[in-house]
């Protein structure tokens, strides 16, 4: 526990001073964790790293799989659960704001929608019971047609005009939110890894990086979620 914090303060302080020395020359092979919805972030965040460090690489594990980091499977995760391991460093980054949101061929077709004649895509089990799903059911969008297995197949579903879902704000890029009065709970995300990993600099400048990207992602859409409640008022 105490190696980890130590490690976690050492990291805070890198990150207000800038990117961990040596900084130039850097190489070695990185494995990353993280949830189909934050596929864009991690790829944004290893372009510009291997754009500085060309003899450095990424891998990306799309998976749910929140044990891989412990195992050592992956040297980063991108989570959205804090599980408490007391041998892991959990750097929270923001909270990710849900709504729903539809296309504007969908509402084109279909003016005038509620939560309860709306078409739902909604997300197949054990997916179908994150708080999020279970309180836009409560809130009386229950009618869905169709259901996938997939968060990226439900926004291509959604970006095709066939219907409406729960989404994240950072991927709802040009689609429309609706029903704001829904209160849907938002999610923490951290960024985690493990003290001895944090000992490597090509990781640790990736880290980095990749919490810079997070931040600025989930602030961007956190912005244009207060403009919208706003213009709401």
């Amino acid at each position: 526990m105490d190696v980890a914090l130590a490690a976690e303060a050492g990291l805070r302080r890198q990150t207000a001073t800038g990117m961990p020395e040596p900084y130039t020359e850097l190489s070695g092979n990185i494995v990353v964790s993280a949830g189909e919805g934050f596929s864009s972030c991690v790829l944004e965040a290893a372009s510009r790293f291997t754009t500085l460090h060309p003899r450095c690489s990424v891998e990306l594990l799309i998976t749910a799989d929140f044990h891989k980091i412990v195992r050592g499977a992956a040297d980063i995760a991108v989570r959205t659960t804090h599980l408490g391991e007391p041998s892991l460093i959990y750097r929270f980054i923001d909270r990710l704001v849900y709504g729903v949101f539809a296309d504007a061929a969908y509402l084109k077709r279909f003016p005038g929608l509620t939560p309860a004649t709306a078409a739902n895509i909604g997300l197949l089990p054990p997916l179908d019971m994150l708080p999020q799903m279970r309180a836009a059911k409560a809130a009386g969008l229950d009618h869905t047609p169709i259901s996938v297995n997939s968060f990226a197949v439900q926004l291509e579903s959604v970006k095709r005009g066939m219907g409406v879902a729960v989404l994240p704000r950072i991927l709802a890029k040009d689609l429309i939110g609706l029903f704001p009065e829904l209160q849907l709970p938002d999610m923490e995300v951290y960024l985690v890894t493990r003290p001895q990993v944090l000992k490597q600099a090509h990781i640790k400048c990736f880290f980095v990086i990749l919490e810079q990207v997070l931040i600025e992602a989930l602030s961007m859409r956190g912005a244009e979620d207060y403009l919208l409640r706003d213009a709401q008022k």
